[in-house]
């Protein structure tokens, strides 16, 4: 891997001297000399292409990120856009299934990092490291139009689909109904389009990738029930990269405080967080 260095302005006081005035007996009042500038903030991390970061995502997942007339956009893919052009470097999004992501990771040799509205977990913080949280989420019950169904403990002896490796996975198999069947899919359109097509009766996944999703009216789906989760997303590292990650985390304080975040989050969300 070819090393990158990039230097972030984090904060850059200048202070001011002040007169010190002589104590009884010095013979004259000489000010000190100004204190030297803070030095910037510097970090050293390695990335797969020089001056590209790589990021590896579930192109399956709207509004976070999914390609459409060839093209790879979302609130995640702007958000690294954004963070990108912060550290001085270009992207590049490769797609991969969810729950390979992080052993593409790992291995080195597939992406810098991941953004594919990632759940932090104690689990996966053992695997990889995470950014600072970026957007909080839920999860939910997705029925078709028609059905009468309004929670999940109401679905007894039904199928119920998921996307595998997820915490809606994993949500669903810790609070399964008796008699109920968890159908893993690749990605999450191809659980809601077996949903559509009667193969399953529920789908548990994150809330607002759920809620676009639904807003498709020709889909004829709705959200019956928030299950409260409390779950946060981050942007995921291999462990022997720490200085991307804090890069990362510097640039994200940067456009959370200069208005880029909010900017983004009403483009792809339609309301200011």
């Amino acid at each position: 891997m070819k090393k990158a260095r990039t230097l972030l302005m984090l904060a850059l006081a200048l202070m001011l001297a002040f007169g010190v005035m002589g104590l009884a007996g010095c013979g004259t009042d000489e000010p000190d000399e100004p204190a030297e500038p803070t030095e910037p903030t510097e970090f050293e991390f390695d990335t797969l292409v020089e001056g590209r970061l790589t990021v590896g995502s579930d192109t399956a997942y709207p509004p976070f990120e999914f390609i459409e007339d060839g093209e790879v956009m979302g609130f995640d893919v702007d958000l690294v856009a954004a963070i990108a052009d912060r550290l001085g470097l270009e992207y590049e999004f490769r797609t991969y299934n969810f729950d390979a992501l992080i052993v593409g990771l790992q291995g080195g040799t597939e992406f810098d990092m991941i953004a594919s509205a990632m759940t932090i977990t104690e689990e996966r913080a053992q695997q990889v490291d995470f950014s600072d949280p970026y957007i909080d989420s839920n999860q939910s019950l997705t029925v078709r139009a028609d059905s009468d169904i309004e929670t999940l403990a109401e679905m007894e002896g039904m199928r119920i689909g998921v996307q595998s490796g997820t915490t809606g996975e994993e949500y669903t198999r810790n609070n399964l109904p008796e008699g109920a069947t968890v159908v893993p899919f690749e990605n999450i359109l191809q659980a809601m389009q077996a949903l559509q097509a009667g193969e399953v009766e529920g789908v548990v996944n994150d809330l607002p990738i759920s809620a676009d999703i639904v807003l498709d009216e020709t889909r004829e789906l709705m959200i019956v029930e928030e299950l409260r989760t409390d779950e946060q997303y981050g942007f995921a590292f291999n462990q022997e990269n720490p200085g991307l990650r804090d890069a990362v985390n510097a640039a994200l304080a940067e456009i959370k405080a200069d208005g880029t975040y909010d900017d983004i989050y009403r483009k792809w969300f339609g309301e200011t967080p």
